[in-house]
């Protein structure tokens, strides 16, 4: 039995948030001075916005409206200027502490970016 590819990739970003999660926490211990205390919420936040541009392209392919180059592109680039903004925003209120922030906040966004495009690679080639 096949599944929607919308649950699975819900699924599959499910486990890697986890295991970004429990890698995280770990490294907490470890490495307390490198890694921002807010790690949670920012996975959260990367949960959210690379669930929600994996739906947005998923729709817009399944009605047909453009296709996948564009859908893809348009998301990369609302993706990149959401976190951009989050950024800018917590490094213009928060100004001890960036160090840690930065780090954990660059590295979640390679580990989300590196996921996010081998799936939807794998997506594309899957639907031609």
């Amino acid at each position: 039995m096949q599944r929607n590819p919308l649950t699975s990739y819900i699924i599959k970003l499910s486990m890697f948030s986890i295991a970004i999660c429990f890698i995280g926490f770990i490294s907490l211990l470890f490495l307390k001075n490198y890694i921002s205390l807010n790690l949670p919420y920012y996975i959260l936040l990367f949960y959210l916005c690379t669930g929600l541009s994996f739906i947005f392209t998923y729709l817009s392919l399944k009605k047909k409206k453009m296709r996948f180059e564009n859908v893809f592109m348009i998301t990369k680039f609302g993706k990149l200027f959401i976190y951009i903004i989050v950024f800018l925003i917590i490094v213009f209120l928060k100004k001890e502490n960036l160090i840690p922030f930065t780090i954990t906040y660059l590295s979640l966004y390679v580990l989300y970016l590196i996921f996010d495009t081998i799936t939807l690679k794998n997506f594309s080639q899957k639907i031609k």
